[in-house]
């Protein structure tokens, strides 16, 4: 199974769906059991280099209820994914070992949004990495996710602190995303991460060009 395939069915959840997702009644449940999904297999690097297709955001999948769901394990690989691309970007690291860090980021990302597909963490990670990796519409895909999250009480501040990481908000561009910057998808992603801000300087985040300035 591609990463696509994988990543595809369990992230694309309508916004209402979500927060239904999220709302679960705990206390009449018991804890969800640890899941430790298998990790898949590293496709070919022809697979790797295939990008998504848009999602219909209004598709209905069905939204993963709390019991459904393993928080921690969540937590654990996304935690995982992140160490391993700080290893892959390291410039103490051999071409051949980054590639091979950064495909083991990107299963481990894709394996904490199975287990959780709220996890905010593991959604803007794995939108970076396929940054970094050319597959610019999987990374469209993943932020329109993370943008459809801000609107949920629970997830609003972790998302918020993402995009400023994403906008340069008070600190530098995400160099991650630098390569799509001038991405027509991209930067009208931006704008919508700027609706109702009172940031004039939100736009740059979609790094307006000199003559734009």
């Amino acid at each position: 199974m591609t990463l696509l395939r994988t990543f595809g069915l369990g992230l694309v959840t309508a916004l209402a769906l979500a927060g239904a997702g999220c709302h679960g009644k705990q206390e009449l449940t018991p804890p969800p059991p640890p899941l430790r999904p298998e990790p898949d297999p590293s496709p070919p690097k022809s697979a790797q280099q295939r990008d998504c297709d848009p999602h219909d955001l209004d598709s209905g999948i069905k939204a993963l209820s709390f019991d459904e769901r393993s928080i921690p394990e969540g937590m654990r690989l996304a935690e995982q994914g992140r160490s391993e691309l700080r290893t892959a970007r390291s410039a103490e690291v051999a071409r051949a070992t980054a590639e091979n860090t950064m495909v083991d980021a990107v299963r481990d990302f894709i394996n904490a949004l199975k287990a959780d597909p709220y996890n905010i963490e593991a959604t803007y990670s794995l939108a970076a990495a396929y940054a970094t990796m050319g597959r610019y519409q999987c990374t469209i895909n993943l932020l329109t996710r993370l943008l459809q999250m801000r609107t949920h009480p629970s997830k609003h501040a972790e998302v918020e602190a993402h995009i400023d990481h994403l906008l340069g908000r008070k600190q530098a561009l995400d160099a991650d995303f630098s390569d799509m910057r001038g991405e027509a998808r991209f930067r009208a992603l931006i704008q919508k991460m700027c609706e109702g801000t009172n940031d004039a300087n939100c736009v740059y985040g979609g790094q307006k060009d000199n003559r734009e300035r």
